[in-house]
């Protein structure tokens, strides 16, 4: 993959022919969403930010095995991150405003998305206490 939109381009038509879920499948991966800059204008993004979350009751593969899969198939330009070990701050922000690639049980999305909702909200009130702490 030479640049940003041609692996975001890769990405969409994988996605549609199935050969991301399957991709998704062989890695343990449930959950796969594209977001950020490149989701926006892929012309002016400098990567591609895709976030993944983890099939439940299966052995899980490594991450980096993950990233190496995606980075191998789309490019260098490809920015991987797991849902599952992500803080509440980046996966509420990966969750929302997004495109589903691959969504393997149905209402994963949405389930992830609620649960990443409320987990962000119940940590403002430390994230602000953080905040007025630095600015002391």
């Amino acid at each position: 993959m030479s640049d940003v939109p041609g692996a975001v381009d890769r990405l969409r038509l994988d996605a549609e022919s199935g050969s991301l879920a399957a991709l998704c499948a062989d890695l343990g991966v449930d959950l796969l969403v594209l977001f950020g800059s490149a989701l926006d204008d892929p012309s002016t993004a400098h990567d591609v930010d895709v976030a993944y979350g983890r099939r439940r009751g299966v052995a899980a593969r490594p991450h980096l095995d993950v990233v190496n899969a995606l980075a191998g198939r789309y490019g260098d330009y490809v920015d991987v991150m797991s849902l599952d070990d992500a803080g509440s701050v980046a996966r509420y922000e990966a969750l929302h405003g997004i495109d589903v690639l691959v969504e393997l049980t149905p209402g994963r999305y949405a389930n992830a998305q609620m649960a990443a909702f409320g987990e962000y909200c119940d940590t403002q009130r430390f994230r602000d206490r953080v905040l007025e702490a630095l600015t002391r």
